[in-house]
Formats: structure tokens, C-alpha cells, sequence
């Protein structure tokens, strides 16, 4: 295949109709927020990867992809474009190179991804002509002005910086950029999962189902609207740029297949407990666990869900130290509350449940002491590993 070659029919067919419009929008910053599952972030790469292949400039262009920590785009940004060039067929047109993190087109363009925590990457990196903020709510202002100062000089074609966001606080710096006041040269897109004709029915259930849990995080969530938590569950944590090397790890494993199998490493040390995040991936059987285990070199004990037996007795059978864990969640939420927590920086999705993880609220705003059942899964495996490591009767296992 070739350039020419492309369907455009082909690319249409695999968009969401509340996009469509947005490939020919030139605006110099493209909002792109609302619910989850709403599939922002699948367009934002859409409309990149289809600039990448079809704008064919004198000299070739550079596109730029950021998240807060650059190791969280392997997982989440990178491994999408690759999911993107399968469904429009575009075989033969890109090369990946999965050392340095770039996707080179065949006539020369290139999409680029680096971190805001990896400063002489960013600056080395010249000549951008577009910029997609995945995750946009992890930047401060700081951030993102440095990459607005970025996008500049004469380019054959036009500039443009995509930011695809939930909007959990409406205390948010990007409420009060975008929202607030009126902002020249600024397209923005709200969309909910109903506009998400390709999203996975049992998902949208879960999200359909916030309505009979939390007002909030439906408001959030499933209608796409400004919200502000109340109830924060955690908030005796900080970020730490290290982990510790010394002294035996433990671990916490939730179990999931349509949700996450969410995996935490745990290390204390100086009377402060180090969390990790390991594992946070879909569709994962446990064969395919226990292989990425065990080249991750997991060792130590792993708190399990308890709701899993057949599983936990397969890590054992694979040698894993697997035992299930307590789940006692108002006395295990008790314990991890009474402890000093630092939260290894490159955790982006344990760093997210944190920050979002509340107790429910009634239809009149009173706060329920029971949790919210939604992207808890890090949460859950966190209070397995570090309730359960206390309890007396596994000192001996």
C-alpha cells in the first residue's frame, strides 16, 4: 500500500459520527472532554494518525503525544495507534520503533511521544507542528503553557493542540482556561459512551449503573459534566520519584478480565509503606498473567482476591507465594488510612484511582460509609496487600 491507497470510507467507518466533523477542524486547541468510554482518546489518535498520513508537506512534520509521565504512553496512547492501523488496513504504511517510541509514516512524517517528567527528551525534540495531551487533567498550567510556547514557526500546515480529559474537578485549571471565559481559536467537543457506537455493552452498563451509586461520579462519568469528588477516601499519600531496594516486596492482586487486573507492589521502609503499580491491563487470562509475572520477576506474597480461588490456586501451582486476601474493606480502608503512603510517580493509573477514589453520596449528598464501586481496582489490590500482611494468621504461611 501507498499513501494514495488509504479508504477514506474505510477510516469513516470506524468514527464515531460526533467526530467526523472534527478531521478538518483547524482550531489552534481541540477540548475534547466528557464521560468515560466516550472514545476521546480514540479519536484524538484518529485524527493524528490521519493528519500523519495525509498531509504531505515539502518538508516532512513532526506530531508530538504527552502524558504527565512518559512510561504510561507505552501502554495507553502508543499501543492505540497500532489497535487504529489495523481497523483502517493501513498495512505496510508505518514503521514503529519501540525503542525510542516513534511511528514514522511513508512519506516521512512522524508521531513522537515523550513525558513532561523527561525534560531533555522534550528538548530535543523540534520542528512539532500538532501536540495530542492525553490525559490532559495530570498537566498543571506550567505544563501546558510550555507546550503552547512550543508550537511555534512558519509550518506548511496548520498547528493544533488536542486534549482529551474527564472532567473530575470542576476546580480544575482546565475549566477555568477553556470553560470559564470565552477562548479565541478554541473547538470544544463534549461526548458521553451513547456517543460511542463501538463501546463494550457491559461497560457502558457499569457506567449506566453510577446512577444508583453516586450522583457524582455519574454527573462525572456518565453524563460528561463538571463535578467536584467530596469524600476523598486517601488522603495520607504523596508521589515519590524512587522506589526502595532493600527489604522483601509484597503484593496485592485484583482480579479482572473486562476490568483490569490490577497488580501493586508494596516495600516498606523508614516506617513508610512504597506502592507500586505492576499490572493494570484488560483481557488478561491467567495464563498470560502468570507468564508477564514471571518476567517481571514477581517474588514475595501476593494478596489475591478471595473471590477467585481457582485462580489464586493456579499462581500457586505456577510457584507463586498466592493466598487469598481479607476483604474486610471498611477495616482494610481503616488500616491503609493509618499509614504513611508515598506513590511511585510513573503509577498513572493508581495516582488516578487515588485521586478520585470517595465514599458514595446519597440522592441528598450525605456521605455513605461504604466506597464507590468504579476504578478501584489499584485501590482494592493496594488494601489486600497492606490489610492482609497484618493480619497474624499469615506471618507463618
Amino acid at each position: 500500500m501507498n499513501i494514495y491507497e488509504v479508504d477514506l470510507t474505510n477510516i469513516l467507518l470506524y468514527t464515531n459520527a460526533a467526530y467526523i466533523p472534527y478531521y478538518k477542524n483547524k482550531s489552534r486547541y481541540m477540548v475534547l472532554y466528557g464521560g468515560a468510554g466516550s472514545g476521546k482518546s480514540v479519536f484524538a489518535g484518529q485524527k493524528m494518525l490521519y493528519r500523519l498520513i495525509s498531509e504531505m508537506p515539502l518538508k516532512p512534520h513532526r506530531f508530538l503525544v504527552v502524558r504527565k509521565v512518559a512510561k504510561t504512553l507505552r501502554n495507553s496512547a502508543y499501543s492505540l495507534f497500532k489497535e487504529i492501523e489495523l481497523n483502517w488496513d493501513l498495512d505496510g504504511l508505518l514503521d514503529y520503533n519501540k525503542t525510542d517510541m516513534s511511528i514514522t509514516c511513508e512519506n516521512g512524517n512522524q508521531i513522537l511521544f515523550a513525558g513532561l517528567d523527561d525534560v531533555e527528551k522534550l528538548k530535543s525534540i523540534t520542528g512539532i507542528s500538532s501536540v495530542w495531551v492525553e490525559e490532559a487533567t495530570e498537566l498543571n498550567p506550567q505544563d501546558f503553557t510550555q507546550l503552547d510556547l512550543r508550537l511555534r514557526g512558519k509550518t506548511q500546515y496548520y498547528k493544533q493542540i488536542i486534549l482529551s480529559f474527564n472532567p473530575v474537578s470542576a476546580y480544575s485549571w482546565l475549566k477555568k482556561r477553556f470553560f470559564d471565559t470565552k477562548v479565541e481559536n478554541a473547538a470544544i467537543l463534549k461526548t458521553t459512551y451513547k456517543d460511542n457506537r463501538f463501546i463494550d455493552e457491559a461497560y457502558a452498563q457499569v457506567v449506566e449503573g453510577l446512577k444508583e451509586q453516586d450522583p457524582t461520579y455519574y454527573q462525572i462519568y456518565a453524563l460528561g459534566e463538571w463535578g467536584s469528588p467530596k469524600g476523598l477516601i486517601y488522603n495520607n499519600w504523596r508521589l515519590t520519584g524512587e522506589m526502595p531496594t532493600s527489604g522483601a516486596a509484597s503484593y496485592g492482586l485484583d482480579f479482572g478480565f473486562n476490568n483490569p487486573t490490577a497488580l501493586v507492589e508494596v516495600r516498606e521502609y523508614d516506617g513508610e509503606v512504597y506502592l507500586r503499580e505492576r499490572i493494570y491491563q484488560t483481557h488478561l487470562t491467567n495464563s498470560e498473567l502468570i507468564d508477564k509475572m514471571k518476567q517481571m520477576r514477581i517474588s514475595g506474597r501476593i494478596y489475591c482476591d478471595s473471590a477467585e480461588p481457582n485462580r489464586i490456586q493456579e499462581l500457586r501451582a505456577a510457584g507463586f507465594v498466592a493466598m487469598p486476601a481479607h476483604k474486610d474493606v471498611t477495616k482494610g480502608i481503616d488500616h491503609v488510612k493509618s499509614l504513611k503512603l508515598r506513590v511511585y510517580s510513573e503509577s498513572a493509573n493508581l495516582i488516578k484511582e487515588l485521586q478520585s477514589y470517595k465514599w458514595r453520596e446519597d440522592k441528598d449528598g450525605r456521605i455513605l460509609d461504604e466506597p464507590v464501586k468504579y476504578q478501584d481496582h489499584l485501590c482494592d489490590a493496594m488494601r489486600y496487600a497492606l490489610y492482609t500482611g497484618t493480619k497474624s494468621e499469615y506471618v507463618a504461611w
